[in-house]
């Protein structure tokens, strides 16, 4: 079995190895753009907090956040290429929710994440349980990692509410049932295409048709970096189709909840118009089979 260990940093060599953390986790090219070791240390001592996961002895993710005014702030959290998909990016989370309640007494934590990127809207949404209703249009500006480098950097604020049923139940054990979902009568923003196996944006739905339906589904390629990879066009076809959805579902109202399976080459982010107590009580609807 191998030893996970999660704590927080201290040691000037382990805020040293934290930024190859970074540059590993989101394969920066570029040393300027993962957070350096001075000011995690500074952080880390003036009432941030900057956890380390140890996997069989070896730093292998990182996860760090401040308080902000009534919530805290988690900047970042990664796992190393080669150490990914085995859990470890929850077991952080799940470390820093702990500390949060435990030293800070908040019951929500925020941060930022990229609606068209599929496995962070999997898993913010349908593993952690986070809920957003707020969209930026290019957040941070231009990012030139391989994971952002040319898609621009739109964000959705990502609510993690502590103590929530949603957040502490286990509605993750659940398969969804497409047939509540259209039973409530859920539609899609609009089409997905396919060009030389390359899934594209196909006709958007009218607006008003949109905002009279109570569930709608916005698909997202399975993989936008390797749509970006095989087609540019293409990859910013996508980042305009799903600015303009969840622009104007957000400002509408909806709440982004979930993330379910869709067609060959796509997911689909759900997005429920409905008050945020109903979202945080439990399971969606479709997620009640």
């Amino acid at each position: 079995m191998p030893e996970i260990v999660v704590r927080k940093l201290a040691r000037p060599e382990e805020f040293l190895e934290a930024v190859e953390v970074q540059k590993k986790a989101w394969r920066m090219n570029d040393y300027r753009e993962a957070a350096p070791a001075h000011l995690l240390r500074a952080l880390a001592d003036n009432g941030g907090l900057v956890l380390g996961l140890f996997y069989n002895g070896r730093l292998a993710g990182i996860s760090y956040g401040w308080p902000a005014s009534y919530y805290f702030y988690s900047h970042a959290t990664g796992v190393v290429e080669g150490e990914k998909y085995r859990g470890l990016g929850y077991t952080l989370k799940e470390a820093q929710r702990e500390h949060v309640l435990r030293e800070y007494g908040f019951s929500l934590a925020k941060w930022t994440f990229d609606p068209l990127q599929s496995l962070n809207s999997r898993f913010n949404l349908a593993k952690l349980g986070v809920i957003a209703r707020e969209y930026y249009v290019d957040y941070y500006g231009e990012i030139t990692d391989p994971i952002n480098k040319g898609l621009g950097t739109d964000r959705v604020k990502a609510e993690w509410w502590l103590t929530s049923e949603r957040v502490i139940g286990e509605r993750r054990s659940t398969k969804p049932c497409p047939r509540v979902l259209e039973e409530l009568g859920a539609v899609a923003a609009f089409g997905v295409e396919s060009r030389e196996g390359v899934p594209r944006p196909g006709a958007r739905r009218r607006e008003e048709e949109l905002l009279n339906a109570e569930v709608v589904l916005v698909p997202i390629p399975r993989s936008i970096s390797a749509v970006r990879d095989a087609s540019p066009g293409i990859a910013r076809e996508w980042r305009e189709a799903t600015r303009w959805a969840y622009s104007l579902l957000i400002n509408n109202e909806y709440i982004l909840v979930d993330n379910l399976d869709g067609g060959i080459g796509y997911t689909l982010n759900v997005l429920w118009k409905t008050h945020p107590s109903t979202v945080l009580q439990g399971p969606e609807p479709w997620r009640r089979c």
